[in-house]
């Protein structure tokens, strides 16, 4: 039996595209500075003079520049414009809060900025003191991107930094800046991992 889609079912099932899409790119806005800021702060065992336990991380980030090309010469040209209105729709201003379980092992053995797997990127941490922490990482190719990040111990129990990410695919260029703030809540981390 051959399934069709009825017009409001075809509607419908476009409309749940374009969430699932402009969700997505929120959230993987939203966790690549998250993300980000984790493997910084997780890196290379940086001198940062944190405790160790439960912190909250807000992230706010501006997403900036041209969005991801997406090929819509198949669509009609309504389905088009609603495409392109969601893609314009994933740029702007995002923020979230999280929380992250900071044990001694993960702060002392994690690599910086996630994973050296990809042989395009160049790691440097130019700044690892009690106080600061800054690094950059550089990635040719296909997946061309440069990502600077600041972190600034304010104490024992709070940190602020920023991340800067450009990333330029198939001749698009687009910017996330982000702010984050951290504070310690307690050395149990109960359930969070």
């Amino acid at each position: 039996m051959l399934y069709t889609l009825t017009p409001l079912r075809r509607e419908m099932s476009e409309r749940l595209q374009e969430r699932l899409m402009t969700t997505s790119f929120r959230s993987l806005a939203t966790a690549l500075l998250c993300a980000s800021l984790t493997a910084v702060l997780l890196a290379q065992a940086p001198a940062l003079n944190v405790k160790m336990g439960l912190w909250e991380i807000t992230t706010t980030a501006k997403v900036g520049g041209q969005p991801p090309a997406i090929d819509t010469s198949k669509m009609t040209p309504e389905r088009k414009a609603q495409m392109e209105a969601a893609m314009q729709k994933m740029m702007g201003d995002r923020s979230s809060v999280a929380k992250t379980c900071v044990t001694r092992e993960k702060f002392e053995k994690s690599n910086f900025l996630g994973s050296n797997d990809d042989p395009g990127c160049k790691r440097t941490i130019t700044t690892n003191t009690a106080t600061a922490l800054d690094g950059t990482e550089v990635c040719t190719g296909e997946r061309a991107r440069t990502m600077h990040m600041h972190i600034e111990a304010l104490s024992s129990t709070s940190w602020k930094g920023t991340t800067n990410i450009t990333t330029t695919r198939n001749g698009r260029t687009t910017t996330v800046d982000g702010t984050l703030t951290a504070k310690w809540l307690g050395a149990d981390c109960g359930d969070q991992k």
